[in-house]
């Protein structure tokens, strides 16, 4: 029996726009992601000697099934490597579900990982994100990490700078955002993406904090929003603690602030935790996909 824990980190996204909708019924997108300091705990299990694939999760709400992200992760890779024998993965979650955060999207990538490591499959990077593609688009980032750009349906990736200058908060209430009912929303609008993430990879190249958070944006928010009030709540709150930009992630529902000082931060996400939300400070990881690099190679 071979185990592996590693850690499974969210993303937020600084730039998120809908740019139209295939025949196949994905959406085309232009995203500008960052990897933070929130993460799922993942242990993997490998067993050249047993069979099947079983899960586990600290919270009764998760689903230990077929249906996990994490379970089909693995099956794929055993399907795809040729590679036999059981496996078991535990999750001890911290990342809110239906979040907006890549939770369900980073458990999968860090099992990837450890299988790729415990079974010694030895797969590149480059492998393990088209592997992962067929399970969720946000996957393939979260087996990068780091701060880049993705295109296409998620899948076409141009390297970015790391956020830096600021310390992300990240808080949600109670009501969390579906998905596939946030895109069916624009579509009902017929929302039809204007912009895209240029302008914001030039201040992230020039560390114009300014002109980064005049550039964030996020097309879910217009229909997001307005039927979350605790997610605008959150908003409103970030700018009275004084964060210097705020918005929502991905689909939604979690929110968060920038602030220019760990203290300001810490400070924010008190405030929020009293007023009865989830929060926590998460940090930005830096070079994420490079320390995975090493990693794999020792």
């Amino acid at each position: 029996m071979k185990e592996l824990k590693v850690k499974a980190y969210a993303k937020i996204n600084l730039f998120l726009e809908i740019c139209g909708k295939r025949e196949n019924g994905y959406h085309e997108i232009d995203t500008v992601m960052q990897t933070v300091g929130l993460y799922d705990g993942i242990t993997v299990s490998y067993d050249e000697q047993g069979q099947g694939i079983t899960l586990s999760c600290n919270k009764k709400h998760i689903p230990t099934d077929k249906s996990n992200i994490a379970y089909k992760c693995a099956a794929l890779f055993l399907e795809e490597t040729g590679k036999t024998g059981g496996v078991h993965i535990h999750i001890d979650k911290k990342i809110p579900v239906a979040a907006g955060l890549g939770g369900g999207s980073a458990d999968g990538a860090a099992v990837l990982k450890a299988l790729n490591r415990l079974t010694g499959a030895e797969l590149s990077l480059e492998e393990l994100c088209v592997m992962g593609t067929k399970i969720g688009a946000d996957i393939p980032f979260c087996i990068r990490g780091g701060c880049a750009r993705a295109t296409g349906i998620g899948e076409i990736f141009e390297d970015a700078p790391d956020l830096c200058g600021f310390v992300p908060v990240i808080a949600m209430g109670r009501q969390g955002s579906s998905t596939p009912a946030a895109y069916g929303a624009l579509d009902a609008v017929g929302y039809e993406g204007k912009t895209d993430a240029l302008p914001i990879l030039r201040a992230l190249e020039e560390k114009d904090a300014v002109g980064l958070v005049g550039r964030m944006y996020n097309a879910f928010e217009s229909v997001i929003l307005p039927v979350n009030p605790e997610a605008a709540e959150i908003k409103n709150k970030f700018v009275k603690l004084g964060a210097s930009g705020t918005m929502m992630s991905g689909s939604g529902a979690a929110v968060f602030g920038l602030f220019e000082s760990p203290s300001k931060a810490r400070f924010a996400c008190n405030a929020l935790r009293l007023c009865g939300k989830f929060s926590v400070v998460a940090p930005v990881i830096k070079d994420a996909a490079l320390k995975e690099q090493r990693t794999q190679k020792n």
